[in-house]
């Protein structure tokens, strides 16, 4: 997967440096009209306009269950019509929209509010990629495939985000996506080389630490990434809770034996059960009639506490 901290937004270079195709079966001047006679309504996310009506994706029955629907490239026509933006794409990727037919069960309509998210999942199933190019008027967007070279494209389209925006991501499982995780109980160096065998295709997906902080960049298609970030983020607070702040003090006994006080004192806040790094550890010394006390620091009181009520 490809990150980058800057989405692209040059339609113009894009357009000159690879390309793309115009929305096939219509010309740039239908095309306008287009856009004017399908009002690009409120933002959802402010990423993409609403759809202005359904997406209806009919499928013809077929063998074992799974029946075959339109092209990919009508489909990508259809949900540029309703949302009232350009679509490009190289010579190689229409070919292969062509191709490529949508498969499913039964035939599908798909209300307004879920048609951007239902287009994407079915182009991620057929391992194609969308991407903003132009975010103002007219919008245009571009599809690239997976199986040609333009995956090596995919980190320089990254949308950079913020933890608190990953339902954001999660929502649009074909655009790219990155992120900054603070993992304040995490060796994000060690846990990035562990993760980094479980990545399948670098251009695709992204773990890398962030300088000698305790962040973690990840970058990949939205699901992938919020997926990721949660899972990171379910290791730091284990490993948090693993961490326990200890401290060392030292008690005078006003009368007894320190012996005596720190054998019985050892079964009153530590048995078998208690995790190591709960565990009350005391060290007497006759000599000084005192206990050197190692434990939590959030049970020192309690400590202080049971041992001055015993020192009578």
């Amino acid at each position: 997967m490809r990150t980058h901290p800057f989405l692209l937004l040059s339609l113009g270079l894009s357009i000159l440096t690879s390309r793309p195709v115009l929305a096939e079966g219509r010309s740039p001047q239908q095309d306008r009209l287009l856009i004017q006679a399908v009002p690009v309504a409120s933002v959802q996310d402010d990423l993409f306009p609403a759809a202005t009506g359904a997406l209806e994706i009919p499928i013809r029955p077929g063998k074992d269950g799974l029946g075959e629907g339109p092209s990919f490239l009508s489909l990508t026509r259809q949900y540029g019509a309703l949302t009232g933006q350009h679509i490009t794409y190289s010579a190689s990727t229409k070919a292969e929209l062509e191709a490529a037919k949508v498969q499913l069960d039964r035939s599908l309509t798909v209300p307004p509010q879920e048609a951007q998210r239902a287009f994407e999942v079915l182009l991620r199933q057929a391992d194609f990629s969308l991407a903003i190019e132009s975010a103002v008027a007219p919008r245009v967007l571009r599809i690239r495939s997976l199986n040609s070279t333009e995956r090596s494209e995919l980190k320089e389209i990254s949308k950079v985000i913020s933890v608190d925006q990953l339902e954001l991501a999660r929502r649009h499982p074909a655009l790219q996506f990155q992120v900054a995780v603070e993992l304040p109980h995490s060796d994000v160096r060690q846990l990035s080389n562990s993760l980094r065998s479980t990545i399948g295709d670098k251009n695709t997906a992204l773990l890398l630490p962030a300088g000698n902080s305790h962040a973690m960049i990840v970058g990949g298609f939205g699901d992938w990434v919020h997926k990721q970030v949660r899972m990171l983020q379910a290791m730091d607070a284990a490993a948090a809770q693993a961490h326990v702040d200890r401290g060392e003090i030292v008690i005078v006994l006003v009368s007894g034996s320190a012996e005596a006080m720190a054998k019985m004192l050892t079964g009153v806040f530590t048995d078998s059960g208690t995790p190591p790094n709960q565990q009350v550890l005391l060290r007497a010394n006759e000599a000084t009639s005192s206990l050197l006390v190692s434990a939590p620091s959030s049970r020192m009181v309690a400590i202080r506490r049971v041992i001055a009520a015993l020192d009578r």
